[in-house]
């Protein structure tokens, strides 16, 4: 008996911080046995279109989605808007938004590189070369490229991480303001990767508290890297808030061998699928 075809709901490609193309991390899905995919840049939709086409040739049902950044108590926080409408006039507004936010932070980040004595304008450059929005991962990249730092690892670490030299804080607009985003597109607003957030049990409770309270509808159960604790952890979590569950990858790279496309995402039985309301 062949397996039931996989639901992967949290993908990038090289429009944000992805090593495929939209249409090749499709066909990588198709291979590993992905029957719906969501591909879920970061603050950006350029990719969906090459998806969605090469999606119908592949046989792969297309989630358009989006994984946009919001600010709660001073963290960023990633909510994964789904099932979204790509044609929205306002959301395209915000995402233009949001594509700016990221580039005047960029330009800040590689000054303060080059006050560290780095050449932040080369830095800037080669990040500005990459196609799709400008990321942290793409600057590590030119880190690395530069012979600056041996890993994109080291980047943060000597670099870009809280604390170090080159540290911006960036500045989302609210998580309120986020999940009315997702909602006024049609989607469904999915808190990302819950566990991987530095928050107390307590903070964590109150974040979902308020995303509920904002409208948000689903939680990430089921994310790249998780172990079964934090599966656990998080679908009970779901259950006391009454969200539905998602399951994603939140593929990057297939050289990240930690979350490969669709392996291992099974959602809890004791939690209702965000997809159910679509059919599927």
């Amino acid at each position: 008996m062949n397996p039931e075809p996989a639901i992967d709901l949290h993908t990038h490609s090289n429009c944000s911080d992805g090593s495929l193309t939209p249409a090749d991390l499709v066909r990588r899905a198709a291979a590993a046995g992905v029957g719906v995919l969501a591909l879920t840049d970061h603050d950006t939709i350029a990719g969906l279109q090459d998806a969605r086409q090469e999606a119908q040739r592949s046989g792969i049902r297309m989630v358009p989605g989006v994984e946009l950044s919001a600010s709660w108590r001073a963290q960023a926080i990633h909510v994964l808007g789904l099932w979204i409408d790509p044609e929205s006039p306002k959301l395209k507004e915000r995402l233009d938004s949001q594509a700016e936010r990221r580039r005047v932070r960029m330009r800040r980040i590689c000054a303060r590189l080059a006050k560290a004595g780095l050449p932040g304008d080369d830095l800037l450059a080669a990040v500005e070369a990459q196609p799709g929005l400008p990321t942290r991962a793409h600057l590590a990249q030119a880190l690395v490229a530069g012979g600056h730092v041996a890993r994109t690892d080291d980047a943060f670490r000597k670099y870009l991480g809280k604390g170090k030299a080159a540290h911006l804080a960036a500045e989302w607009p609210p998580l309120a303001d986020i999940v009315a985003w997702i909602r006024e597109a049609g989607g469904v607003a999915s808190l990302a990767h819950p566990a991987r957030y530095s928050l107390s049990s307590g903070a964590r409770r109150q974040l979902l508290t308020e995303f509920v309270a904002a409208g948000g509808g689903a939680l990430e159960v089921v994310t790249g890297g998780n172990g079964a604790h934090h599966v656990e952890a998080s679908a009970m979590l779901a259950v006391k808030f009454g969200l539905a569950g998602s399951v994603g990858s939140d593929f990057h790279d297939p050289q990240q061998t930690w979350n490969p496309l669709g392996r291992s995402l099974e959602l809890p039985d004791c939690v209702i699928p965000v997809w159910r309301a679509y059919g599927l």
